[in-house]
């Protein structure tokens, strides 16, 4: 179960991240004067800035955010429903949540998010829960609960209240998806795909870096996608470099890229040692073509594998992360040692992998041949295993490199932690730095530091100070 926490798989082990200020809601009556909120936040950094931008909305109106969650007296449950899993998850917190309208200060329980889309007729089952919002009615949240407009006193952007430390942020830059996979449930939930106005997002990336962000790490469910619905070819090669002129930011990193052809311009700005980063994260699913045209993927087996050979030999140095599906309806072993051979042709530096869920209401859900548990768990594990070997040979290339290492605070063993430019947040793996003596490292600054060790998943790295670096 999440709780309060954001759960990630990374390279095949699970790992908690930074949780979102928590706490529980309050009920119908009086909800002017209602003024302690509490909102948990489950599943993918899209939906984290979705919980960010509600929390936002309600501290500019006077609300307090409750650390405990049984001091709050309103509740916000933001859902997470894109496979059973999640939706399990969500219900239960739901259920967890409902009962601090007995036990604690709860008088208003709401629910936003994926779950309530999937599933509208969650609305007549949950009689413990006052509100539902659906994703597209997160910003109607705020009035909602205020009971009308209630005053603006706050000028937190677009009404975003950071949940972590704000050295490294999200920016979601669309919303939906129109590639219509036949496993995934987000166009049922999110609908097509739509882009944010660049104008907006450039005045949220200002406003960001504003509260300290260096790292801004770009998200959709499909980014190299930005513009195109409207024709507008190279618009994210354009915001791109606009968010580069911005003074403050200093890595951009590319996530949920689609392993289509990628324009030159792209490419270029990816290989110029400038603040967008060498570095993308395009999910394959799989690479046998009987099996990617099963999953309605819109690219061909030879067409991902030479979006990956374009990419390393054009962005020298390019660090490449992808997610894999094993026990697809009707993968045979054959088909399975395909996508085997391609991860080990490609070497990913990061793979994750998950076992296929069949969704209901998708098309591959009604497929023959559904594969067993067993069998799609053993080779999720024969994968794992595969890409632990490949992501330690890559960390291996690593060594001895000086790189800049943005510092992200202490690990439970004491250890001071950072991530190089090869290691997304949350995700990928971390560098622990080492011989820093009695200095002072601030969370979200930069050191150089020296490679010196690899690990299958991580880096140790040493700390070069000015003075004995030259």
């Amino acid at each position: 179960m999440f709780r309060s926490e954001e759960k990630h798989r990374r390279q095949g082990r699970d790992i908690h991240i930074h949780p979102a200020r928590r706490g529980r809601g309050s009920g119908r009556k009086r909800r002017k004067e209602l003024k302690k909120v509490g909102l948990i936040s489950l599943g993918c950094a899209k939906n984290r800035v979705d919980a960010e931008r509600i929390l936002g909305g309600l501290v500019a109106r006077g609300f307090e955010i409750a650390e405990d969650p049984a001091e709050a007296e309103v509740v916000i449950v933001n859902t997470c429903g894109f496979i059973r899993d999640a939706v399990e998850e969500s219900v239960e917190e739901i259920l967890l949540a409902a009962k601090l309208k007995i036990e604690g200060n709860c008088k208003i329980l709401a629910v936003s998010g994926c779950l309530y889309k999937r599933y509208p007729e969650m609305k007549e089952e949950l009689s413990e829960v006052d509100f539902f919002f659906t994703p597209e009615e997160i910003d109607k949240i705020p009035e909602t609960l205020c009971g009308s407009k209630g005053a603006v006193t706050s000028t937190v952007h677009p009404a975003r209240l950071l949940t972590a430390p704000p050295h490294s942020v999200y920016l979601k830059i669309a919303e939906g998806c129109s590639n219509r996979c036949t496993f995934c449930t987000i166009p049922i939930i999110r609908g097509d795909f739509h882009s944010f106005p660049p104008a907006k997002l450039l005045e949220e990336a200002r406003w960001l870096a504003g509260q300290g962000a260096v790292e801004v790490n770009l998200i959709a469910q499909d980014t190299t996608s930005y513009g195109l619905e409207i024709g507008r070819q190279g618009e994210l090669v354009k915001l791109l470099k606009e968010l580069s002129a911005i003074d403050g930011i200093e890595w951009i990193r590319l996530l949920y890229a689609y392993p289509r052809a990628l324009p030159d311009e792209l490419l270029e700005l990816l290989a110029e040692p400038n603040k967008i980063l060498p570095y993308i994260d395009a999910p394959i699913q799989h690479a046998h073509p009987r099996i990617l045209k099963a999953m309605g993927r819109k690219v061909t087996a030879g067409e991902t594998a030479e979006f990956f050979k374009r990419l390393k030999k054009q962005v020298p140095g390019i660090v490449l992360r992808t997610t894999a599906i094993v026990g697809f309806p009707g993968e045979t072993e054959m088909e399975f040692e395909e996508l085997l051979r391609f991860v080990e042709e490609v070497r990913f530096h990061h793979l994750g992998a998950f076992v296929y869920s069949p969704e209901e209401g998708t098309a591959a859900e009604k497929m023959k041949d559904q594969i067993d548990p067993e069998t799609a768990w053993e080779r999720h594990d024969t994968l794992m295993k595969l890409q632990a070997e490949l992501s330690y040979e890559r960390n291996l290339d690593f060594v001895g490199r000086e790189l800049p290492v943005l510092v992200e605070g202490i690990d439970e063993e004491g250890e001071v932690v950072g991530r190089t430019y090869g290691q997304a947040p949350e995700v990928d793996g971390i560098t622990r730095l080492r011989d820093y003596g009695d200095r002072i490292i601030e969370v979200g600054s930069f050191v150089k530091a020296k490679i010196v060790e690899a690990e299958p998943y991580d880096l140790v790295a040493e700390v070069l100070w000015p003075d004995e670096n030259g």
